[in-house]
């Protein structure tokens, strides 16, 4: 253990160049049990320090005290991470959080709300944050967290759409981004379904950084696009790369620990740096540099 947390730390450095990475992590069943499991609690904490925002789902909290056991964590004795959380959301008795941990010296959470809608358009409705930073090419951009219930995944992804448009109307803010558990493959949402998905925008206006065919989740026998990142035009144009983060072979854990932890990988997408001005150069920003990514949907 102490050569992960060492590797851990290692691969969290090889970020700190990076302008900003977010992550949206399902971490399956996330309660008391597994917040008192020292092994498993150990390799959640080296990919959270991975990023400068997560999102965590699934996050079975009804006190908050596996937040807390979380961000004591994490932190260890300092206050790097910050978080911000919904209220335990479900139809059902079955109630999950979403908790967003953030490096509160590199962003700054500026508003958030949860959204309403109409009665059952979600099972667990998206709670929205804004955030900014200073150091992005997007300077204020919103994040609106998903995990769907996975018999009416078609429904809740085509009603995201709306919950883009509240946003926008909230903080007159272009720069959205949806990100999470969207239950977006398999039997949940078959290549018929697609076209009933209104996310899924022939115009281009939304954009899949997590293509269909890439694995998402852990389960060594089957392979499927569960988790995804979506962002509108606007925020497309500071992102620089987004994928997938296999936690199983950059800590070289074996099958069984590694669905310990979780049934599903995180995803992640980083924001590209503000531009530096040169000298004459234009007041415009600089467009920012792009690594090519698997084509969408």
């Amino acid at each position: 253990m102490r050569l992960l947390c060492a590797l851990g730390l290692f691969l969290a450095l090889l970020h700190v160049t990076s302008c900003l990475l977010i992550g949206a992590f399902n971490i399956e069943k996330f309660g008391d049990k597994k917040s008192k499991d020292k092994g498993v609690m150990d390799i959640i904490k080296e990919i959270v320090l991975r990023y400068d925002i997560i999102l965590i789902q699934e996050v079975l909290d009804k006190d908050g005290t596996v937040t807390k056991r979380l961000m004591e964590l994490v932190n260890d004795g300092s206050d790097q991470f910050r978080h911000i959380s919904s209220e335990p959301l479900g139809l059902s008795t079955y109630k999950e959080r979403y908790v967003f941990l953030y490096k509160h010296q590199k962003v700054s959470l500026e508003d958030s709300f949860q959204y309403a809608g109409k009665p059952h358009d979600f099972e667990r409705p998206p709670f929205v944050v804004q955030f900014s930073s200073t150091q992005t090419a997007v300077k204020d951009f919103v994040l609106i967290p998903i995990h769907t219930q996975p018999d009416s995944a078609v429904q809740e992804i085509d009603d995201l759409v709306d919950v883009v448009a509240a946003a926008k109307r909230q903080w007159n803010n272009n720069n959205i981004m949806v990100l999470g558990d969207f239950n977006a493959d398999g039997k949940f949402v078959t290549a018929e379904d697609w076209k009933n998905i209104r996310l899924l925008d022939k115009n281009k206006y939304f954009h899949w950084l997590i293509a269909t065919g890439v694995d998402t989740t852990v389960a060594a026998k089957s392979s499927n696009t569960y988790d995804r990142i979506v962002v509108t035009t606007e925020m497309n144009k500071g992102v620089k790369e987004a994928e997938v983060f296999d936690f199983k072979t950059q800590y070289g854990l074996k099958q069984k620990k590694a669905e310990a932890v979780s049934d599903h990988f995180p995803v992640e997408v980083e924001l590209a740096e503000k531009a530096s001005k040169r000298p004459g150069a234009d007041d415009l920003p600089e467009p920012p540099l792009t690594k090519k990514r698997k084509p969408s949907v």
